[in-house]
């Protein structure tokens, strides 16, 4: 199988960072699985964002619980082929806030029609994404309108569209990775961000060692 962002940006792959193209290298034929250490300096979710939502996505983890800073956490990625047939990227995240750990999780699918983000368990949120790579070689993800996976199908417009962007890439000086997530709102600005540092190491897993978690409850075929 060909790894999920190899598929999506083809021949710009190879103008990642090297560092970078052994992150995304891996697919569902490697046997191996990445870990991932680092620090959040910062985590943001904007005040105009109703409680009510962030509980009910923060306990489906489909997003970050709280704002925050300098939270430690680690993320584990992990590949395999879904029951459709598509090549995955399962990503757990686990931030370290000290009222206790919260989870943010999600599945990035190489769609029939490109990449597709499943945010949270059940999974809650669809984000499409288009990948592409800068010219210092960093990975930049860039979504379309956020689209409800609960109740009827309706993708948010106009004043209500939420929108995301991540950039990561490698720190030379610092020997790290860097990353920066946001979701914007075209009246309300930014939503919600996080961004920090981590470093990545390679693990051996077979199919039979991937958790639970990393499959969604519900298989989604919907991707847009």
């Amino acid at each position: 199988m060909t790894p999920v962002y190899r598929a999506a940006l083809g021949s710009d792959f190879d103008r990642l960072h090297p560092n970078m193209q052994w992150r995304y290298g891996i697919d569902s034929t490697s046997g191996v699985a990445q870990r991932l250490t680092g620090i959040l300096e910062s985590i943001y979710i904007s005040a105009a964002v109703p409680p009510p939502i962030t509980w009910y996505y923060g306990n489906r983890n489909a997003l970050p619980s709280k704002s925050s800073r300098m939270v430690p956490f680690t993320q584990d990625n992990y590949c395999y082929v879904d029951e459709l047939g598509r090549e995955c990227l399962a990503v757990l995240r686990n931030f370290e806030y000290t009222a206790g750990s919260r989870k943010l999780n999600s599945v990035l699918v190489a769609g029939h029609e490109g990449l597709v983000d499943y945010f949270g368990d059940g999974p809650e949120l669809l984000y499409p994404i288009t990948a592409s790579t800068t010219p210092q070689g960093d990975l930049l993800l860039e979504s379309g309108p956020l689209r409800w996976l609960r109740g009827p199908r309706l993708g948010m417009r106009g004043p209500f569209v939420l929108e995301m962007k991540y950039t990561e890439g490698w720190d030379d000086a610092r020997q790290r990775f860097r990353c920066d997530a946001i979701v914007r709102n075209p009246v309300i600005g930014e939503v919600l961000h996080y961004r920090g540092w981590f470093t990545a190491v390679d693990q051996q897993c077979a199919l039979s060692d991937i958790p639970d978690e990393a499959w969604p409850i519900n298989l989604i075929d919907r991707e847009h």
